[in-house]
């Protein structure tokens, strides 16, 4: 990376809370909202577990709609924050929002909706430019890594994922796929919805802007898995641990070296046996690599927003001062074979005077 990049700014929306801080708070509390529930629209059957925004009309099943909704809610968070340090000249902004892959309910041509209601938040002096990638899972974190090549060119970049499984047509999929968590059953998630967004900028940049960075983007790569989830093939997590590999190069065989890890894990075996291999190759970079931190339990399964809401919550452990060290790893794993990862650190302006260092 020629560039340090860092974080400036957070907003998340989700089924528990409205704001970055509020949805952290809760996370780190345990607090949830997955409810067992019925779906009538579906027809009546056992119960279903599912984690809504109560914030929304829970009569809306259109999952662009929603996601269009929280989407808006989360990036005006980050847009407001950064309000009082913007320049004098206008600035243009891209903004690289993941969004689902392709699926019953969800089209690429649905993602204008979402586009749209991001695009009519800019603001005087600042044009965004949305970029959508319906890359799922690791859409965020594939966008980070773009992130941090652009803002060498760039001012500023915004990254985030908006994703709600909220969607007639996409539960009926879930239920026909064996993924939606129902009572009696063995496996399976509960369906969810979340937007988060970060605002990423080079170091320099954000000492002129005098925003405080709340983590360092230390690497963040992407790889490709041939052996995808829902197919016969054994999939042994080359294309994450190639990933992963990467991201770990700057430590250069320091072990023991990342403290936290962010994931997608939702349940689901496949995604838990992928990390599991991946663990047994690259185990000795971590201080326990079956510590995982996910947002599912208290949001559901969020797809396409759980890399941008982890780095939501990653960058907040650091601000509040209850992460177990100075370096985390975020991985995702999309359903088409995408898979990113990144390694950030707490950035030194992030230490308190008096607060015990961490060991580096």
């Amino acid at each position: 990376m020629g560039v340090e990049a860092v974080i400036v700014a957070a907003g998340a929306r989700a089924p528990v809370g409205t704001t970055a801080e509020s949805v952290a708070a809760a996370v780190r509390a345990g607090i949830s909202r997955v409810r067992r529930v019925q779906v009538p629209e579906l027809g009546r059957r056992a119960d279903s577990f599912i984690a809504r925004d109560g914030l929304l009309d829970a009569r809306e099943w259109s999952g662009a709609a929603r996601m269009a909704a929280l989407g808006a809610a989360a990036l005006e968070e980050v847009l407001a924050r950064l309000a009082s340090a913007l320049p004098m000249e206008d600035v243009d902004v891209p903004v690289l929002v993941g969004l689902p892959e392709e699926r019953p309910g969800w089209k690429a041509a649905d993602a204008s909706r979402v586009v749209a209601a991001l695009s009519a938040l800019g603001r005087e002096r600042l044009r965004l430019q949305v970029e959508p990638r319906l890359t799922g899972h690791a859409s965020a974190i594939e966008g980070l890594r773009e992130a941090v090549t652009r803002v060498s060119r760039a001012p500023l970049v915004i990254v985030g994922g908006v994703d709600s499984y909220h969607d007639v047509r996409t539960l009926a999929w879930l239920r026909g796929r064996n993924q939606w968590l129902e009572e009696g059953a063995r496996t399976g998630f509960a369906p969810g919805e979340a937007a988060a967004f970060v605002a990423v900028m080079a170091a320099p940049d954000a000492r002129r802007w005098r925003l405080a960075p709340h983590a360092t983007v230390r690497a963040a790569a992407t790889a490709r898995e041939t052996k995808r989830i829902h197919t016969d093939d054994l999939n042994l997590g080359e294309g994450l641990t190639a990933a992963v590999s990467e991201v770990l190069a700057p430590l250069e065989g320091a072990r023991a070296a990342v403290a936290c890890v962010h994931s997608d894990l939702n349940g689901e075996r496949y995604r838990s046996e992928e990390w599991g291999f991946v663990a047994l190759r690259l185990g000795a970079a971590f201080h326990d690599a079956s510590a995982i931190h996910t947002p599912v339990s208290s949001c559901g399964e969020v797809g396409a927003a759980t890399g941008a809401l982890n780095l939501v919550l990653c960058a907040q452990s650091w601000r509040r001062r209850y992460a177990s060290g100075p370096r985390a790893l975020l991985w995702g794993s999309s359903e088409a074979g995408l898979r990113a990862a990144a390694l950030l650190e707490e950035p030194p302006s992030g230490s308190e005077e008096g607060a015990k260092p961490w060991p580096r």
